[in-house]
């Protein structure tokens, strides 16, 4: 299922799954970070800012809070493997799947986007502020069960084939 948020009124296409060729055996649906040619990390080069022009997009980091405010709130992470392959490099990929802690089963450590918490004092739960760090990494601060908490986490912007704009959340901290 291809999640499509309200970043797609701006006509920004986002998680597009464009079967990556695997260079290590990994399930060809993911998303991998040399494929990558438009990244954050290398400044925005001219053609994505002309499609992000096209697309409405002023603010580059603008668009990649309401990508991940979608995210958290509508908790897609939780929604097992599909996000993984869609929303995340392999990079984020092979260390979720490493932090999972259950014997016996595989599966990604979902946990690490929001607090360690398995109860809280309310139902509360939101992304409360989203910060720019630089070079893709941003700081988010949120609510989890009543539980303030916050992380770092760094996303990958790229221009697809179609000249559609699509984020990747590459790292997680």
């Amino acid at each position: 299922m291809l999640m499509v948020i309200s970043v797609m009124a701006l006509s920004v296409v986002i998680g597009c799954n464009t079967k990556k060729e695997s260079t290590n055996g990994a399930d060809s649906d993911s998303i991998q970070v040399d494929s990558m040619v438009q990244q954050v990390d290398e400044g925005i080069s001219d053609s994505l800012k002309a499609e992000l022009e096209r697309a409405g997009i002023e603010d580059l980091d603008g668009a990649i809070e309401a990508f991940f405010e979608e995210v958290f709130n509508g908790r897609y992470y939780e929604d097992g493997n599909g996000f993984y392959t869609k929303f995340c490099t392999e990079r984020l990929q092979k260390k979720l799947k490493e932090a999972y802690e259950y014997d016996g089963e595989e599966g990604y450590a979902t946990w690490k986007f929001r607090s360690d918490a398995q109860d809280g004092p309310s139902d509360e739960y939101k992304l409360t502020k989203f910060t720019p760090e630089g070079n893709g990494w941003y700081k988010y601060e949120f609510i989890d069960m009543g539980i303030p908490g916050s992380h770092r986490i760094k996303f990958i912007t790229y221009v697809n084939p179609r000249d559609q704009v699509e984020f990747y959340i590459d790292d997680l901290e």
